[in-house]
Formats: C-alpha cells, sequence, structure tokens
C-alpha cells in the first residue's frame, strides 16, 4: 500500500481555502443552505481531479459531502502510525451522536475506510479537522463494523492507497 496522506492533506487545504475565503462568508450570516450544497459538488469536482485521478480511479464517482447514502472508498484504508489515536464513534450506524465509549485506537484495531474530511458546523468556518470513515471490519470490536467514526487529522493518522482494492463499498 502506498502512503498518499500528502496528497489528501493537499486537497483538504484546498477545500478549506476555498471555503473559508469564498463560501464561509455569504452562506453562514443568511444561513444558505444552497451555498454548502453548491460548495459540496464543487468539492467532489476537485476530490476527483486531485485526488482519484492520481490514484489512476478517476472514474470513481463520489457524491457530494450533503449526501446521506455515502459508501467509504475502499482503496482508501486509514491506519494509526502512532501508538495509539483518539477516535470517536458513532452511537448508530450514521446518526450525529458520537460518543459510543470507545475514545482510542491502536494501529489494526479496526478497519478504517475513508468517507469525507468532516466539520462540525457545516454553515461555519471549516478546518475539515476529522477524517470520517467507516470501521468494515475489527476482530476486537466486532459490534462497531458498519458504523461511522471521526477520526482526527494529522501526524497519528495515515491514508494508505490499495491498489488492488475496488472502490466504493466494492464497486468499480
Amino acid at each position: 500500500m502506498d502512503d498518499v496522506t500528502r496528497l489528501m492533506t493537499d486537497y483538504r487545504e484546498c477545500a478549506r481555502h476555498l471555503w473559508n475565503t469564498h463560501f464561509h462568508r455569504l452562506a453562514e450570516p443568511s444561513r444558505n443552505w444552497k451555498l454548502r450544497d453548491d460548495f459540496n459538488a464543487a468539492t467532489a469536482i476537485l476530490f476527483r481531479s486531485l485526488v482519484l485521478r492520481q490514484l489512476n480511479r478517476p472514474d470513481v464517482i463520489v457524491p457530494p459531502d450533503d449526501r446521506e447514502s455515502r459508501e467509504p472508498l475502499m482503496f482508501l484504508r486509514l491506519s494509526v502510525s502512532a501508538p495509539r489515536s483518539p477516535i470517536r464513534v458513532n452511537r448508530e450506524t450514521t446518526s450525529g451522536y458520537w460518543d459510543d465509549p470507545l475514545n482510542f485506537i491502536e494501529d489494526g484495531e479496526l478497519d478504517l475506510r475513508f468517507l469525507q474530511f468532516f466539520d462540525w458546523w457545516d454553515l461555519g468556518f471549516r478546518d475539515f479537522e476529522h477524517y470520517r470513515v467507516r470501521i468494515v471490519g475489527s476482530e476486537r470490536h466486532p459490534s462497531l463494523i458498519g458504523r461511522d467514526a471521526l477520526v482526527p487529522v494529522g501526524s497519528a493518522i495515515q491514508v494508505l492507497h490499495d491498489p488492488s482494492a475496488l472502490g466504493p463499498a466494492g464497486g468499480a
């Protein structure tokens, strides 16, 4: 597997800058959710151009971030590169509650696949400080399989590209 953390970080910075410089100041004061939707559509195109094309996967369809039915990109696996990393696991499958008792993970404990970058408030200033992931496997915590989780972007997490893996949730 290839470490593509830098590629993901570059995309994150591009999206952050675009939102915080141009969309945020228009969307938040007026609570304009349509601007948020337009931004999400634009970042789906940016993700395809800046990440998927670099990974030779331009045909993978990634819906905008506001879509509920997102599937994980099975070829983007997150790995803990420090002794452990904080994690917030969703209470259910995809509810808005991130309060499962598991607070830290070690490498190999959970099989985490990338969904999107995450921030707490869609109309405010964004830092995209978390990766939103889907837990697709775990021998130690099988009850968490299928649930979403948040892990902080930073030095404790690497994003790895598995060239042999298929697209979203097993699709091409």
